[in-house]
């Protein structure tokens, strides 16, 4: 498939995203921003392992890449324009012309720093920004006034954090979407610590409440587990589960599916399989029927 315009893409069909990819270099025992930077050939291989299982959308390890949030980091913020442009440049050797490339910002940023990041991550050849997983609103708008003034492309997911119907500062799924949406985000959506199944209902809200493209990105873990970020390899959401929600966002007509921390490149495998997108096949594919309520099943 040649790479398309990223928000045609978004507007006309269903796209399917990486995983949590800083969590997954974490699982093979290298932390962010260092493995950018001294590790490269591993952050490649990640991002292939997502493109080869399926992700039509790679999203560089840049979440938490400004200068004081580097510095926090182990004192990494005088490369910050090196450890954006490079981790850029590892998506893009991964995604060929075949997959889009985000850049992506995180929470906690001074307005003046996101900025920075995000004019070197345009420079670098992003197709679209990402904010990520904010938990205030009003933190988010000023994120996404600083990636609209790049003209690329944005999406905004939004976090509330679980056993809360509203983001820290008090709004609801519906007023984020709406004020988002109003002040230029081309995507919204929503994001944060907490399974597909806790996500749903903030995700149908956000749905419900704007006509453009709307964004669902669950968790990988099981975070109902209370015990869940001490225990995280003993609680990761399976395959087909993640796969039942994915298609479940594609019938209401939600347009991108991508999964947070704890979504290794076996989910996105297991969800690519149920949307017959699955790039480079390795090991068993499984058979997916559709039961009598259209929820698919591994058999």
């Amino acid at each position: 498939m040649a790479k398309r315009s990223v928000l045609k893409a978004l507007r006309k069909g269903f796209v399917l995203g990486d995983g949590g990819n800083a969590e997954e270099a974490r699982m093979r025992g290298y932390a962010t921003p260092r493995v950018i930077l001294e590790f490269p050939h591993v952050v490649r291989l990640i991002h292939q392992d997502y493109f080869r299982a399926g992700a039509q959308m790679l999203r560089a390890m840049t979440g938490g890449a400004t200068r004081t949030r580097l510095d926090q980091q182990g004192g990494w913020g005088s490369r910050v324009e090196e450890i954006n442009r490079t981790a850029v440049r590892l998506a893009k050797e991964a995604a060929g012309r075949e997959a889009f490339v985000a850049g992506c910002v995180g929470p906690a940023g001074l307005a003046g720093e996101w900025e920075e990041q995000v004019t070197v991550l345009k420079d670098a050849g992003a197709d679209l920004l990402v904010c990520e997983s904010f938990d205030r609103l009003d933190e988010a708008r000023l994120a996404l006034a600083c990636c609209k003034g790049t003209g690329l492309p944005t999406m905004v997911t939004v976090a509330i954090a679980l056993g809360e119907e509203t983001t820290k500062d008090g709004a609801s799924p519906a007023a984020c979407a709406l004020a988002l949406a109003d002040e230029g985000a081309d995507v919204v959506g929503a994001g944060g610590m907490r399974e597909p199944q806790d996500m749903w209902e903030i995700a149908l809200e956000m749905r419900e409440a704007v006509d453009g493209p709307v964004a669902f990105v669950p968790c990988g873990y099981r975070t109902s587990n209370n015990n869940w970020e001490s225990i995280r390899e003993a609680v990761v959401i399976y395959g087909v589960e993640m796969a039942k929600f994915a298609l479940q966002a594609k019938v209401q007509g939600m347009n991108f599916f991508g999964g947070g921390e704890g979504a290794g490149t076996e989910i996105v495998r297991s969800v690519a399989q149920a949307l017959g997108c699955e790039r480079v096949h390795i090991g068993l594919r499984p058979r997916w029927v559709g039961d009598r309520e259209g929820v698919v099943v591994n058999v």
